[in-house]
C-alpha cells in the first residue's frame, strides 16, 4: 500500500473522533490477505502532523488535528508559543520550545514547585536555566544540585551562556561556597547532603536535577524543607523503591510536565529511529554456568521472600533488605540464603555482560558500525568497555574506551575526539547513561541489556537527537535468547511498549546469520 493511500485509510478510520494507537490502527486497517504493520503507519502519522495529532501518553492515541466532514469537527490542540507569565530580564539562552513554555507555565500554576519528565535530549535542562533566571530575576537565591562533579561543570557553562552576570558559586569537588556568597550555587548532591542548605532571604529556588535519585536515604537529605520553590528534573520519575511516593512526590509535588518520545518527535525535537535485537549465543560454559546461576537466584529468592519474610516487590526493596541481610553473621540462615543470592545474582550478570559471542558478534558487524556513522557502544563492566573498544579497533573502526577509572581530563579529552571525528566510537559502561553531554551519534549498540526504563530512555536520547541530514537513528540490543536480558521474556519492563508506539521499524533478528540480517536493515535505513 503506497503512502497516500494509506493516509486515506488513516484519515477515514480516525474521522469519527476516537482516539487510537498504532496497534488499534495497525488492526483496523489489515484484512485477508492485507497486512498493515505498526512501523508503516508509525511513519506516516509523524510525518503528517498537520493532519494527525498524538496525546501525550507513553503509548499515545491519536486523532485527527481536524476531523474531516464530522458534523463538529474537533479543534486542533492549542499550545502556547509565548510563555503567559513576565519573561525574566537576565534570561539570554535559546528560546524555549512550545512544551518548556507548558512545563514553566505548569511550574508556575502549581505554586513554583514539581517535577518535569522530559526523555533524554528534548531539553529538560533549559526548563531549569529559564526558572533560575526567573528567580534570580525576582531577586531570590537558587540552588541546583546535581548527582556528579561532570554535571556540576556542565551546569556552569551553561548557566554562564544563558543567564549572564549572574554570581554562581560552587560547593563540592573542593569547593567551600555558600549561598549566602552568591546569586547561584552549584552542588553536588553528595555535598549537598552533608553540608545543609540553608535559604537566604524570604524566598529560594532548590533545583533537583536526576531528581530520581534524590529518594537515596542518603540523598534525600539535600532536600532542606525550608525552599519553598522546588523544581525536579529526570527523564523519568521512577524508582525501585517506594521513595517516589514517600519522599520525593510529598517533596516536590506531582509531575507538572511531561514530554514523550511522542511529543518529542511531533514537536520535530527528536530525531525518527528504528530498533533492532540481535540475538547472539552462550559457549556451552557459559550456557552451564548462567543455568547454575540463574537456579541459585531463583531458589534462594523464594526462600527469602517465603521462609524469611522479605520483601518480593519492589525489587528495589527486596535487594535493599537483601544487602542489608548479607551482613549479618554467617552462621545465621538467612544470612546465608542472602549472601548465595547476592553471589549467584553478579555472577549472572556478569557471565551476561562477557559473553564471548557477543564480543565475536561485535567483531563481525564492524564494518557495518563504520558505515553507520558514529557510535556508541553501552556495556555492563569496564572491562567489557575496553574489550569491546579493542575488538572494534582491530576490526578497523578506532574506537575509545571511556569509564570510570579514567580521571576528568581523559574522560573529556576521549569525548573530544569522538565529537572532532578523530574516534568512531566510544565503548562505555554506565558513565555515558546520565546526565553527561555526549556528542551526537547515529547508532548505539547495547552490549548488556538492562530491565532498568530510565536506562534505555538516557540511552536513546543519546542517538535521536535529530540529525542534520534528516537520517533516522538506529538502536541495536544484543541479547541471549532466555535470560533476563530477552524482551520475550521481559527484558526492558515497559520501554519496548514506549518503542513499539513510537519507532519507524523495530525488529527482532531471530534464526541464522544475525549479523547479516542486522547488516542488510542497517544499510536499509
Amino acid at each position: 500500500m503506497d503512502r497516500a493511500e494509506l493516509t486515506r485509510r488513516l484519515l477515514a478510520a480516525l474521522n469519527s473522533g476516537e482516539p487510537l494507537t498504532k496497534k488499534d490502527l495497525s488492526r483496523a486497517l489489515s484484512g485477508p490477505g492485507v497486512a498493515v504493520p505498526p512501523y508503516e503507519i508509525n511513519s506516516v502519522l509523524y510525518d503528517r502532523t498537520d493532519l494527525f495529532q498524538p496525546s501525550d501518553d507513553s503509548l499515545p492515541r491519536w486523532t485527527l488535528v481536524q476531523a474531516v466532514g464530522a458534523p463538529e469537527s474537533r479543534p486542533a490542540a492549542i499550545r502556547p508559543t509565548q510563555p503567559v507569565h513576565h519573561a525574566p530580564a537576565g534570561y539570554a539562552g535559546l528560546r524555549l520550545r512550545d512544551w518548556q513554555v507548558e512545563a514553566v507555565d505548569n511550574w508556575i500554576a502549581a505554586g513554583s514547585s514539581g517535577v518535569v519528565e522530559a526523555v533524554t535530549g528534548t531539553g529538560k535542562t533549559a526548563v531549569g536555566l529559564y526558572a533560575t533566571a526567573l528567580a534570580v530575576d525576582a531577586g531570590h537565591k537558587v540552588a541546583i544540585v546535581v548527582p556528579t562533579v561532570e554535571l556540576q561543570d556542565q551546569w556552569l557553562r551553561q548557566l554562564q551562556q544563558s543567564v549572564p552576570g549572574t554570581v554562581v558559586g560552587r560547593l563540592g569537588d573542593g569547593h567551600h561556597d555558600s549561598l549566602s556568597d552568591c546569586d547561584v550555587l552549584l552542588s553536588t548532591v553528595h555535598s549537598a547532603a552533608r553540608h545543609a542548605m540553608r535559604p537566604v532571604g524570604a524566598h529560594s529556588l532548590l533545583i533537583a536535577d536526576e531528581v530520581h535519585r534524590f529518594g537515596a536515604a542518603e540523598f534525600r537529605k539535600a532536600l532542606v524543607p525550608t525552599f519553598d520553590w522546588r523544581l525536579g528534573l529526570t527523564a523519568t520519575l521512577e524508582r525501585e523503591d517506594d521513595a517516589v511516593e514517600t519522599v520525593l512526590t510529598p517533596y516536590f509535588g506531582g509531575i507538572v510536565q511531561r514530554c514523550s518520545y511522542a511529543r518529542g518527535l511531533s514537536d520535530g525535537i527528536l530525531a525518527h529511529f528504528r530498533v533492532a535485537f540481535v540475538p547472539s549465543a552462550f559457549t556451552k560454559l557459559e550456557a552451564d554456568a548462567y543455568e547454575e546461576a540463574d537456579s541459585t537466584v531463583r531458589s534462594s529468592w523464594g526462600k527469602l521472600v517465603f521462609t524469611y519474610g522479605l520483601p518480593a516487590e519492589p525489587f528495589g526493596a527486596f535487594m535493599a533488605e537483601v544487602t542489608s541481610l548479607a551482613d549479618g553473621p554467617y552462621g545465621d540462615p538467612a544470612v546465608r540464603a542472602a549472601k548465595r543470592y547476592i553471589s549467584a545474582f553478579n555472577k549472572r550478570r556478569t557471565l551476561l555482560a562477557d559473553a564471548e559471542g557477543k564480543v565475536e558478534l561485535l567483531a563481525d558487524i564492524g564494518p557495518m558500525i563504520e558505515q553507520a556513522g558514529q557510535s556508541l557502544i553501552f556495556t555492563e563492566t569496564k572491562l567489557a568497555a575496553q574489550q569491546a573498544a579493542d575488538t572494534l579497533t582491530r576490526a578497523g573502526v578506532r574506537t575509545l574506551a571511556l569509564h570510570s577509572d579514567l580521571d576528568r581530563d581523559e574522560r573529556r579529552s576521549r569525548m573530544d575526539q569522538f565529537r572532532a571525528g578523530h574516534a568512531h566510537a566510544l565503548a562505555a559502561p554506565r558513565v555515558l547513561d546520565e546526565g553527561i553531554d555526549v556528542p551526537e551519534a547515529e547508532l548505539a549498540v547495547i552490549m548488556a541489556a538492562s530491565k532498568s526504563k530510565r536506562q534505555m530512555i538516557q540511552r536513546m536520547g543519546r542517538v535521536i537527537r535529530p540529525k542534520a541530514d534528516g537520517r533516522r537513528a538506529a538502536f541495536v540490543v544484543i541479547f541471549i535468547p532466555g535470560t533476563s536480558e530477552d524482551p520475550d521474556l521481559g527484558a526492558h519492563e515497559g520501554f519496548v511498549d514506549e518503542l513499539t508506539a513510537v519507532a519507524d521499524d523495530i525488529r527482532v533478528f531471530r534464526g541464522g546469520d544475525p549479523g547479516g540480517q542486522l547488516g542488510a536493515w542497517l544499510e536499509s535505513r
